[in-house]
């Protein structure tokens, strides 16, 4: 079977029945913008989430943080609880951290994430049903590449479904382990299948422009994920200076910095599936979010909607072996 990459297509543009104008375009569902910043160490903090709030613009925090550290920034009037999750893995110990945050301060999502759902459907199932039984948030699970335990998770009790093996900037699973399916077509098969069981999916991983993520919400996601699109920024955590210049410290959840830091009772039995990254800091997160609105609304009038709801449904796609012309890419400033 050949499956499709976002590489590997592009959006075939459609006359409008009525002039549009980006201007025009409603890119927000639910008052939110479609994005949403992944858990990693170095982007999943409480200083993205208070600046990405005020752009109604999601951030799932990672779940290194204390139960007081939690707490003190949840207190924070700036921050929006409406734009934000608490990352949990399903061991009892984080079941009780997380609880302990939720038993004061509710946000609008709990992310229930670890390494590999296929492996311990019983223990994401535990975990769903804890949260779902104590707490109002909605619930986040993932990761899952194919629809083979969508149902289950859905039975479970999530609501959102997190999409994709092996995509992620920092993530070596594919080459390492050699799993995973391309996200292109994982999205459009597990969103298509969610609709139907009434859930929402978030496309995470596997976006390297804006023109991506217009791909990733075209093939049905509800949201998009991003980390690697905004680990260059100054403002991500673990920034190092060498030699006089800074650098985002990026490195994945499945690394072996990630093991060494927060000490994985079991890393020797793991590989690595991350990678542990310098990237020179440049520029704003706004500088990247904003490019990616911009672009949502000119895909929306590239196939005739106003409104960004309207883009799965009316979205066609074709293969591609080529997609840019890079003649001059080495000039460009």
């Amino acid at each position: 079977m050949i499956c499709l990459d976002y590489d590997d297509v592009l959006i075939i543009p459609k006359p409008s029945a009525h002039p549009i104008t980006r201007a025009d375009v409603n890119i927000e569902i639910r008052n939110t913008v479609p994005l949403v910043i992944a858990n990693m160490p170095s982007t999943g903090t409480y200083k993205i989430a208070k600046i990405l709030s005020k752009e109604r613009i999601v951030t799932f925090i990672h779940k290194e943080y204390s139960v007081e550290e939690h707490l003190r920034n949840l207190m924070d009037p700036k921050i929006d609880l409406t734009y934000l999750g608490i990352t949990s893995g399903v061991r009892e110990e984080d079941l009780w951290k997380t609880a302990k945050v939720l038993d004061k301060v509710e946000p609008a999502y709990i992310n229930i994430d670890i390494a590999n759902v296929y492996a311990n459907m019983q223990g994401m199932a535990n975990a769903i049903s804890f949260y779902k039984n104590h707490f109002d948030c909605e619930i986040v699970v993932g990761n899952i590449a194919t629809t083979a335990i969508l149902d289950e998770l859905v039975e479970a009790g999530a609501h959102w479904i997190k999409i994709g093996v092996g995509p992620g900037a920092a993530c070596k699973t594919r080459s390492e382990v050699g799993v995973g399916v391309p996200q292109f077509h994982a999205v459009r098969e597990i969103s298509k299948r969610a609709k139907e069981l009434g859930v929402k999916t978030i496309a995470d991983g596997g976006c390297v422009t804006s023109g991506d993520v217009c791909k990733a919400i075209a093939a049905g996601a509800d949201m998009v994920m991003i980390a690697g699109m905004v680990s260059k920024s100054e403002e991500c955590d673990n920034i190092v200076e060498i030699d006089g210049k800074k650098y985002v410290n990026f490195y994945g959840l499945g690394s072996t910095k990630q093991y060494n830091k927060h000490g994985i009772s079991d890393k020797e039995y793991r590989p690595n599936e991350g990678r542990d990254l310098l990237i020179p800091c440049s520029g704003s997160i706004l500088d990247v979010t904003n490019q990616i609105k911009g672009a949502l609304r000119s895909v929306c009038t590239y196939v005739g909607v106003d409104d960004i709801k309207d883009l799965h449904a009316n979205a066609e796609f074709i293969h591609v072996n080529h997609q840019i012309n890079r003649s001059l890419e080495k000039y460009e400033i």
